[in-house]
């Protein structure tokens, strides 16, 4: 192990710690075995430039506001992971240490144990029936739960770890589970604080508490790297939704918005029309009986006109060409999403609580293609966040290059072996 002073760089006045260095090459080579120590170092000043270039254009924007909502604290993140990533890379030092405490096991470090009664739940969360609006404490529901204490240990702050602790630590997943008052999970989420707290204690004893800070810091910042990215289209969910491109689409023009279209018209696709048949019948047993005949190879508008109950049955259920424009009724939005010549499995209509029941069987005979109107309003809202996004990436890409510059000319400067 690296003795506790040891400092790979120092970096604007912020030492890089060989810890830091070790463990972050570390994680990374689980990944590709073949990034070294100078690499990793390269990354991580250039992630540290990228978060000081982008502090200005980024502060009124959350880089965690998905997070505080729904995922975990971004404190509680950082910690978690610095937890793992010491016992990925010290795993048989850490057990070693383990093996000597009292019986052998973190529970040599465990004073007390206490669960919640039935009393103690009622009395933080009223009534297990109780409708819940929100999986959130209020302020007084914080202030008892810290008056509940699961664990005593000399390696909790103030000794001991409450409810209070094991709630802040939570998603929203994890909250949801303590409003359901599941003591198995408080408990087993007690004894992993616990073990966290063992293992970064266990790491400051070994390696010094600034150089414990300095890699609990390179990981908050690889995370805010990953946000910052994610705010600028890069590597986020498909679902997300990022402020800084909603805020850059606002300022699309109508002449960038038509070049896009005649640039990317393949992009705007879509069904202009089809034509279709149907045949709506009674129940189930005919639905099902009508669909095993057609998919056996009967003709379609034959079957319509024996069994369909619809009033067009007569022309064999010939709903003709439904073109794709204005307001379609829920039988035309179902057809346009059927495959041509295939026949429909039977959709039960959406009738009121006093109507009759009744199926819809459906065959699309052709499908013909189309494009969006320059001027629609889908148009409009799809070019402009496409747009903004390539904006967005240009804007961090150019950033990004000018930070790994930094970072290259401060290494060589600083006479770093890489």
């Amino acid at each position: 192990m690296q003795p506790q002073s040891a400092v790979a760089l120092r970096s604007q006045n912020q030492p890089v710690y060989q810890l830091t260095l070790e463990v972050m090459t570390r994680l990374r080579q689980q990944q590709d075995k073949h990034v070294g120590e100078a690499a990793m170092l390269e990354e991580m000043l250039t992630q540290r430039y990228l978060l000081e270039k982008t502090a200005g254009r980024i502060g009124q924007h959350d880089l965690f506001s998905g997070a505080r909502r729904v995922g975990f604290d971004p404190a509680v993140a950082s910690d978690d992971q610095l937890a793992a990533a010491l016992r990925s890379v010290y795993q048989t030092q850490i057990e070693a240490s383990l093996k000597a405490l009292p019986g052998g096991s973190l529970q040599g470090k465990v004073s007390a144990e206490a669960n919640l009664s039935a009393q103690d739940w009622q009395q933080l969360l009223g009534p297990a029936d109780k409708l819940i609006a929100e999986y959130r404490l209020s302020n007084a529901q914080l202030a008892q739960a810290g008056q509940y204490v699961l664990l005593r240990s000399p390696l909790a702050p103030n000794g001991v770890i409450t409810l209070a602790d094991v709630y802040a630590r939570q998603n929203v997943q994890g909250r949801v589970a303590i409003f359901n008052r599941d003591q198995t999970f408080v408990r087993q989420q007690a004894w992993l604080m616990l073990g966290q707290l063992y293992v970064t204690q266990w790491a400051e004893q070994q390696f010094g508490k600034a150089a414990v800070a300095d890699l609990r810091e390179a990981l908050t910042t690889q995370n805010k790297v990953q946000a910052l990215l994610a705010l600028h289209g890069i590597g986020a969910d498909i679902d997300s939704e990022s402020p800084l491109i909603s805020q850059l689409a606002q300022q699309v023009t109508p002449k960038e918005i038509q070049s896009y279209y005649r640039q990317h018209k393949s992009e705007f696709r879509r069904i202009a029309w089809i034509s279709a048949r149907h045949i709506r019948v009674p129940d189930q047993a005919t639905a099902d009986k009508v669909l095993q005949a057609a998919r056996s190879g009967q003709d379609f508008a034959t079957l319509a006109r024996r069994y369909s109950i619809a009033p067009d049955a007569l022309s064999g259920g010939d709903l003709g060409k439904i073109l794709h424009e204005g307001q379609l009724n829920w039988l035309q939005e179902l057809a346009m999403m059927q495959e041509p010549g295939v026949v429909s499995p039977p959709f039960r209509a959406a009738v009121g609580a006093n109507e009759p029941a009744y199926y819809e069987i459906l065959l699309v005979s052709q499908r013909e293609y189309g494009f969006q109107p320059e001027n629609s309003e889908t148009v409009r809202y799809q070019a402009s966040r496409a747009i903004a996004q390539q904006k967005a990436v240009q804007q961090i890409q150019r950033l990004q290059q000018d930070a790994r510059l930094a970072a290259q000319r401060e290494i060589r400067n600083s006479g770093a072996r890489t």
